[in-house]
């Protein structure tokens, strides 16, 4: 087989191609092919300017589609400075963000993709730019309303372990969600009161960093805490929350 990939951007326009080759397959075998493809002066996202392109990829056998999908994502550069604080493009932002639940006033969870989209309309009419996900994984819905209004996105995994099964819960939310430009940051964990204040939560934030760079190396890893110190020391970016647990 072959892998295809080709850019369009927001006109429709192929602007760039690549081609990968695959390799002959048993039934349920997997295989990973890789293809790179360089883009001109790409249009960038961001908050004012959620650009958008879509990656349409096509697998091939004997010269026919067999399979197709294509993925929203967007170009820019996030950078996050101990002293100076979020950059975006290179431009400084100060980041005005809103910790919000699945959940919404008259629908619970199962909240339709309109409500979704006027949800964080609303938010960025209020001032904000920034949107925390609590605290679990977010529907792809409300991502891809973040991606196409210009609200950056601090995710956040539900579960903090080690064992197989937590790893993987956190891998597939990265896997799932990496290629939405709204998103800047992981979270793995919430107000683990149990373990904040112990050694053993260095080490397990330690080894869930690595995992979550293993699945993305271009984003940072954070963790919220209620007060414990001992979580924050092995993570990127440390976050306070408003309880003290001890």
């Amino acid at each position: 087989y072959s892998v295809e990939h080709q850019l369009i951007d927001a006109d429709g326009n192929v602007v760039a191609e690549a081609k990968a080759a695959g390799e002959a397959l048993l039934a349920r075998e997997q295989h990973t092919s890789a293809a790179v493809c360089g883009v001109v002066n790409p249009a960038l996202w961001d908050t004012e300017n959620p650009n958008l392109y879509n990656v349409v990829t096509k697998i091939c056998l004997d010269g026919k589609v067999v399979d197709e999908f294509t993925t929203r994502t967007g170009f820019r550069e996030i950078v996050l400075d101990k002293d100076k604080g979020f950059f975006i493009n290179g431009k400084h932002l100060k980041l005005k963000g809103f910790n919000c639940h699945q959940d919404h006033a008259g629908v619970g969870s199962a909240i339709p993709d309109g409500l979704q989209r006027y949800r964080i309309e609303r938010l960025k009419w209020m001032g904000a730019n920034a949107y925390r996900a609590s605290h679990n994984p977010m529907t792809a819905e409300l991502l891809d309303a973040c991606d196409e209004l210009g609200m950056l996105v601090f995710e956040e995994n539900r579960l903090m372990g080690i064992n197989p099964y937590h790893l993987s819960v956190m891998e597939n939310m990265i896997r799932r969600d990496r290629n939405h430009p709204s998103v800047f940051l992981w979270g793995i964990a919430n107000e683990e009161w149990g373990l904040e204040w112990e050694d053993r939560s260095t080490e397990i934030a330690s080894t869930m960093r690595e995992y979550a760079h293993r699945a993305d190396s271009t984003r940072p890893m954070g963790v919220a805490s209620a007060s414990g110190p001992h979580i924050l020391r092995t993570v990127d970016v440390a976050g306070y929350n408003y309880i003290r647990q001890n």
